[in-house]
């Protein structure tokens, strides 16, 4: 890139770059996150297009731009990683916790793994368990958690007492918490286990399936992600990371892209 190159922001008589992109586009490239969270990098005033600072969420930029955030020179990941981690109990789902409790980044350079560079994929509350996909790749985190797309996430859930048949029907028609109306999918019965239940989601919201029992007066004793889109826990131990194979990697693309889906 070079720093004198044509500036980003272009106004509504401009004629598109044939190379341009979206600068939220090119931020998820460079492995900053989602192009939600770009969004908010770009509104922050930290980004900057040629020298000139960026807050213009229509700026698109092409190959000659020089973008910096934050002061650092940005250019997109060349080499895309995807991982699986096996997220423990009371551990954060965050880079940093204020409050000094270990965050999943922490627990993966006890394993010998450093994932600084990467990005979690959707997120777990500190008491649940269970798979948490990491990656560099900006555009598959935007498909995989953007409500548009229902991803399909399963939750193994042990609870304190038998669901009923007819709370387990409130589970699918949608029960309201905190001014939402939160809804599960299927709900299977584990056989081989007591007080034990598969529970399928498409909807992201915030401890959803904890507000949800605790709406319908079930307590949680266990909860454990054991399938994201197309890619299972499986017999990953707690702490442990596996890298995601290419069969893994192309069905979550196929599951989330916006092409794939568009009508």
């Amino acid at each position: 890139m070079t720093s004198n190159g044509p500036i980003a922001t272009m106004n509504n008589s401009e004629t598109p770059r044939s190379d341009a992109i979206r600068l939220n586009r090119y931020l998820a490239q460079c492995g900053l996150g989602a192009r939600r969270k770009c969004d908010e990098l770009i509104c922050s005033g930290h980004v900057y297009v040629n020298g000139s600072k960026v807050t213009n969420l229509a700026t698109r930029v092409s190959p000659s731009d020089a973008v910096a955030y934050c002061g650092r020179s940005l250019k997109p990941v060349r080499r895309l990683e995807y991982i699986a981690f096996h997220k423990p109990a009371s551990v954060m789902v965050t880079r940093q916790d204020p409050e000094g409790r270990p965050t999943v980044y922490d627990a993966m350079r006890d394993v010998g793994v450093t994932a600084d560079h990467l990005n979690y994929v959707g997120r777990l509350d500190c008491n649940s368990e269970g798979l948490l996909l990491f990656t560099n790749d900006g555009s598959l985190i935007h498909a995989l958690t953007h409500p548009r797309y229902n991803i399909k996430k399963v939750y193994h859930v042990k609870l304190d007492r038998a669901l009923t048949r007819e709370d387990q029907d409130r589970l699918g028609t949608g029960i309201e918490s905190e001014g939402q109306v939160l809804h599960a999918g299927e709900v299977r019965t584990v056989p081989s286990g007591k007080f034990e239940y598969e529970v399928d989601l498409y909807e992201g919201k915030n401890r959803q399936l904890r507000r949800m029992f605790e709406k319908l007066d079930y307590k949680i004793m266990r909860l454990i992600r054991i399938r994201f889109a197309s890619v299972r826990l499986a017999d990953l131990r707690p702490g442990a990371v596996r890298p995601l194979t290419s069969r893994e990697i192309a069905a979550l693309k196929s599951a989330g892209y916006p092409e794939k889906r568009s009508p």
